[in-house]
């Protein structure tokens, strides 16, 4: 068994070596350098000559003094605290009575307001001056909150809201509540 291996190893070897050599084709000579006596020239290019350097004059203006004392602004990595009292404007009290004043400040001229002025807008939204009594669409139900409902809490949201020419509910908003858990289901149903 031992010669068999044996045989069988040198004759793979034998065969790997015999393709790894013999099917290369012959490479051909290598070409003849054929040597000339031409000589490459290389010309640089002249140069223009050098200006002399200007030399600084003593002389500084005061614009230059100016810039080379201001240092460039630069990122600060701390936030810096305004105090409030920057941004609190005290009140200045009118002129007294008989004073005129100052040339250029602008007055804003007080009216008077006839009588009867804004008389109609107190009953604007009264149902019962409307030609027709208005009918909901559609009643939607609010959603009871659970954990209010666990509890047995009652409640009750008054919801205010305007209505358009078209019968859409705008803007509704809470108006008063017992409890503030209500508030939202509610303004949420009459949205809808």
């Amino acid at each position: 068994m031992r010669k068999d291996l044996i045989i069988g190893l040198s004759l793979s070897v034998l065969l790997h070596w015999s393709f790894l050599f013999l099917t290369q084709a012959p490479s051909a000579p290598p070409p003849k350098i054929v040597e000339t006596d031409a000589s490459i020239k290389i010309e640089m290019p002249t140069l223009p000559p050098e200006e002399p350097e200007k030399k600084p004059t003593d002389e500084t203006t005061e614009e230059d003094n100016l810039t080379s004392a201001v240092a460039p602004p630069s990122l600060v990595d701390i936030p810096n605290v305004v105090p409030n009292a920057v941004f609190v404007m005290t009140p200045s009290p009118p002129p007294p009575p008989g004073v005129e004043a100052a040339k250029g400040v602008v007055t804003i001229p007080v009216s008077t307001r006839p009588a009867g002025w804004g008389k109609g807008w107190s009953n604007l939204f009264d149902i019962s001056q409307l030609d027709q009594q208005p009918e909901p669409r559609y009643r939607s139900i609010p959603q009871y909150p659970y954990e209010m409902k666990r509890s047995g809490i009652n409640g009750q949201v008054v919801v205010g809201f305007i209505c358009d020419s078209e019968g859409n509910v705008r803007d509704p908003y809470p108006a008063s509540s017992t409890h503030r858990e209500f508030e939202t289901p509610a303004v949420q149903a009459v949205a809808k």
